[in-house]
């Protein structure tokens, strides 16, 4: 690596990509600007985008004034990118102009490779990538960005977060509620150095006939078991 390399720090992929679109809206394609003038075009606070000059400057996105300290400017590269992102985010023209930056580090187009070459997955690299790159002050939420941003820009499915699948959740009904009451309260029995435990698997279909004709079979055969014990 030519020189050291940062995570973003408490920035999502996302987010990360609103703060260059804001620099390139902020005229920071053609002059250094304030970060003041970049938050004014965007969500992120001042001091989340203060506090990723060190990411942003790291992988070739900003530059900074060598006269103005504290202005900065989008490489040609990250204009580019961000212009193309602002117009079209999804576009495969605009993961190429993201991909040709990073891909300038040898450590990522090794990684890269290494991803899909064993397959790695987004847990084991979590716990790699800080050493890989040499931050070891990296926080969880910069590492998963910088993970989308390669899943984003190398179209890396082996690390691309997928939105888990979940199963309704079913509510019982008013009157099956009631019904599950009325069982609990039915089968109760108070009896002294006798246990017994008797679990009913009743469907919300049951109707109401076949569900006291359980009751009642319960009951019989409770009440013949405790007698059997007398």
């Amino acid at each position: 690596m030519s020189e050291a390399k940062f995570f973003p720090r408490r920035l999502s992929f996302s987010k990360i990509c609103s703060v260059l679109v804001a620099y390139l809206n902020a005229g920071a394609e053609r002059n250094y600007v304030g970060l003041s003038e970049v938050t004014d075009k965007t969500e992120v606070t001042l001091h989340n985008i203060s506090r990723n000059n060190n990411f942003f400057k790291s992988w070739g996105f900003v530059e900074e004034s060598e006269k103005e300290s504290g202005k900065y400017r989008l490489t040609p590269e990250a204009a580019e990118f961000a212009s193309a992102y602002r117009i079209d985010p999804n576009g495969d023209h605009t993961r190429q102009l993201l991909r040709r930056i990073l891909e300038k580090e040898e450590v990522i187009t090794r990684l890269v490779e290494r991803i899909n070459r064993e397959g790695m997955d987004r847990r084991a690299l979590l716990v790699e990538l800080p050493g890989t790159l040499g931050d070891l002050r990296a926080d969880k939420v910069g590492l998963n960005a910088f993970l989308d941003m390669l899943a984003y820009a190398f179209k890396l499915e082996e690390i691309t977060v997928k939105p888990r699948a979940t199963a309704p959740v079913r509510r019982a009904k008013p009157g099956e509620r009631a019904r599950r009451k009325t069982v609990a309260k039915l089968i109760e029995r108070p009896t002294t150095g006798l246990s017994l435990s008797i679990n009913l698997a009743i469907s919300p279909e049951t109707p109401p006939e076949r569900l006291k004709e359980y009751i009642k079979a319960v009951l019989k055969a409770y009440d013949e078991y405790s007698e059997e014990k007398d």
